[in-house]
């Protein structure tokens, strides 16, 4: 199968914000006109049933307590597909349940085979839930595949919301790019591209204006998405570059925006590389969906 018509896989938690997960796959599978894969995965070492502070060390699960997962697993998956159905009825769906596994393990496995993972997170998730929080991060970290997770709710097209992409200057980086124009022209939306240029220290410290990004840096950047622009003509592209922090330069930039889309060396990094750092940042800050990309190695 190519890669262009490998499923959207959703990992399913019952929490609160599944609904936002599923409506927001959905969407991207009609748009790529692919298959949509419902997954939820019962993990044998959380307590489901028992009252406990998240993330606390888990209680052993009876056999009772079991079987009653593994029965709201069956009912949340089919009621999803049932949002599904009535949401887009061309949309093809199909669920797994996979018991007594990790979801990390396999939502890792799974991305293999997978064009996009869509994940909730815990910030606007329930306790307890199985795929949110250091589970969402750490697949976001290692996957085979683009990871989307909604750290909040997309802007609205109707109030400008778009396609924030992350730019760092380097080759790898042009594969974060490509997700996210093929992202803004399947839905219509503006694109913008921000390079964080480096902070100015004495501007920090004597407390006066920063000095003006470099006109070089703007001309590159411009240039670089000259290529953007021609392959891309539907896609109206604002570049701009900033003196700030990558994360919090592209948190602030993507607020309220529909999706953030960010490269990712995973395991081809060099431990405490910046580029891994920022996907992690932003994934703890932003608050619209965030599209975590791996990159290739350098």
């Amino acid at each position: 199968m190519s890669n262009d018509h490998l499923p959207i896989l959703v990992g399913l938690d019952g929490s609160p914000e599944q609904g936002a997960v599923l409506d927001w796959a959905t969407t991207e599978a009609q748009s790529r006109g692919v298959l949509l894969r419902l997954v939820y995965v019962v993990d044998p070492t959380r307590t489901y049933f028992a009252t406990q502070l998240y993330g606390a060390a888990p209680l052993p699960v009876s056999a009772r307590d079991s079987e009653r997962a593994t029965d709201i697993a069956t009912k949340t998956l089919e009621a999803a597909a049932g949002r599904v159905a009535a949401r887009a009825p061309g949309v093809p769906v199909r669920t797994q349940l996979y018991d007594g596994e990790s979801p990390v393990e396999v939502l890792l496995r799974e991305s293999a085979q997978a064009r996009t993972i869509v994940l909730g997170s815990r910030r606007m998730g329930a306790v307890g839930s199985i795929v949110l929080g250091s589970v969402g991060a750490t697949v976001a970290a290692r996957a085979s595949c683009p990871v989307v997770v909604l750290r909040g709710p997309a802007g609205l097209v109707e109030e400008q919301a778009g396609v924030v992409v992350g730019v760092d200057g380097r080759a790898p980086s042009e594969t974060a790019l490509a997700y996210a124009f093929d992202f803004a022209s399947r839905r219509s939306l503006p694109l913008t591209a921000v390079l964080c240029w480096h902070l100015d220290p004495l501007a920090q410290a004597l407390w006066r204006p920063a000095a003006p990004v470099p006109t070089q840096v703007e001309a590159w950047l411009s240039e670089a998405m000259a290529g953007w622009r021609e392959e891309y003509p539907d896609v109206p592209v604002h570049a701009e570059v900033v003196r700030d922090h990558p994360v919090s330069g592209l948190v602030a930039i993507s607020a309220a925006q529909y999706l953030l889309v960010v490269g990712n060396r995973g395991h081809h990094a060099l431990p405490g590389t910046l580029l891994g750092s920022v996907s992690q940042g932003v994934l703890h800050h932003a608050g619209c969906p965030v599209a975590v990309v791996p990159l290739p190695a350098s």
